[in-house]
């Protein structure tokens, strides 16, 4: 049996803000992180309150810039570098439509990289921007050798999963973050399969950008995405959908010289217009409950139930295709047995009361800080 976290009780938090574990014993973070109760009562409060008010005095604004900062210091950067977009594609958009291109400029890229990660890229043939793979030859894994082979003279970016959502693999972001200052290019990192559950530390990853999707790891549900923008990134970029926040004093309907707008400060300036309110005030309970957990309990938990599934599943017969090596681990394991149906075994499971996935032709687990030990229990009781 695996020791307790250290930092907070496990048991009292599934109790108390996790209605999910009454009935499932729920290995699927990596596709929905269900929100704890504290998320779900704080954007019912919100609507609610829009409701009952009507027109409030603008109530939600100093809320929202509370939430910036629980989501710079989760992320380890300025409250001031962090825009609030809507998913992770719109984040990565933020380059893809903002950058000065031209014709022969290069993205690197994984092959085995979510959608998100690639189609901006491939969105730019028209203006002959070359997307180059990183190719996986099988081992569900790269290091910063397979990517600065495909680095060139003309890559302007690459674009990585902090942690891949097929096979969880942890990118060694920090070293590709040399390769880039090598070259020249700009180094953008997706984390939304890692946010929440791993630490991440933006400064120490050293990209230029890096955004995570609420629904996952974030426990935040769907529409809000932190995104950290770095300020020599910010002077790069042409503001993709302007709208009256992205100006200094936005709001003010009296403006008359429209050819004399100053952009707003920080990475506010690429939210054109008022964002999702009571999206955004849920995510702000959930960072509050993640940040009082500690991210390193919370990333020791999750990761340590990980490697337990691992090692009681390749006792099943299992074969285990995500890496263990060290610094490449996660909370994402991905597995395959030779001969079962998966997609018949993931029905079982679920009958039994155990969600997991199926992603490339394997099943995944994907563990948050409010899983236990009695939830592999029940996984490795409902397999045949």
């Amino acid at each position: 049996m695996m020791a307790s976290p250290g930092g907070y009780d496990v048991a009292a938090l599934r109790a108390d803000q996790f209605p999910v574990t009454r009935r499932w014993a729920y290995l699927d973070n990596g596709t929905f992180g269900p929100p704890p109760r504290a998320a779900a009562e704080a954007v019912a409060a919100c609507v609610r309150e829009q409701s009952e008010g009507g027109r409030l005095p603008m109530p939600w604004a100093g809320q929202l810039e509370h939430v910036r900062g629980l989501a710079g210091r989760l992320l380890g950067c300025p409250a001031g570098d962090v825009a609030f977009v809507k998913g992770s594609a719109e984040g990565i958009g933020l380059v893809a439509l903002g950058l000065d291109w031209h014709p022969g400029d290069e993205v690197v890229v994984y092959e085995r990289e979510f959608p998100a990660g690639v189609l901006p890229w491939l969105n730019l043939a028209h203006r002959d921007v070359r997307v180059r793979f990183v190719r996986d030859r099988g081992r569900h894994r790269f290091d910063a050798a397979d990517v600065e082979a495909v680095v060139g003279e003309r890559t302007r970016a690459v674009c990585v999963g902090l942690v891949n959502f097929g096979n969880g693999f942890r990118a060694p972001v920090e070293a590709l973050a040399e390769v880039c200052r090598r070259h020249g290019a700009w180094l953008l990192v997706d984390a939304t399969q890692a946010a929440g559950v791993l630490r991440v530390d933006a400064a120490a990853l050293g990209c230029h950008l890096l955004v995570a999707h609420g629904y996952k790891f974030l426990l935040s549900g769907y529409g809000t995405a932190p995104c950290y923008v770095h300020p020599d990134l910010r002077a790069a970029l042409r503001v993709p959908e302007p709208g009256w926040k992205t100006v200094m004093g936005g709001g003010d309907d009296s403006i008359t010289d429209w050819t004399r707008l100053d952009r707003a400060d920080g990475a506010r300036r690429f939210e054109p217009s008022i964002p999702a309110i009571a999206s955004i005030v849920g995510m702000g309970a959930s960072l509050e409950l993640l940040l009082g957990l500690g991210p390193a309990a919370v990333e020791r938990w999750a990761t340590g139930l990980a490697a337990s599934a691992a090692d009681a599943l390749r006792e099943r017969g299992f074969a285990v295709a995500s890496s263990d090596r060290p610094g490449e681990r996660s909370s994402i394991l991905s597995v395959d047995r030779p001969g079962t149906d998966l997609h018949r075994l993931e029905d079982r499971l679920r009958e039994a009361g155990v969600v997991v996935a199926v992603r490339e032709g394997r099943v995944r687990l994907s563990f948050h800080g409010y899983n236990d030990e009695g939830d592999i229990e029940r996984l490795l009781g409902a397999l045949p």
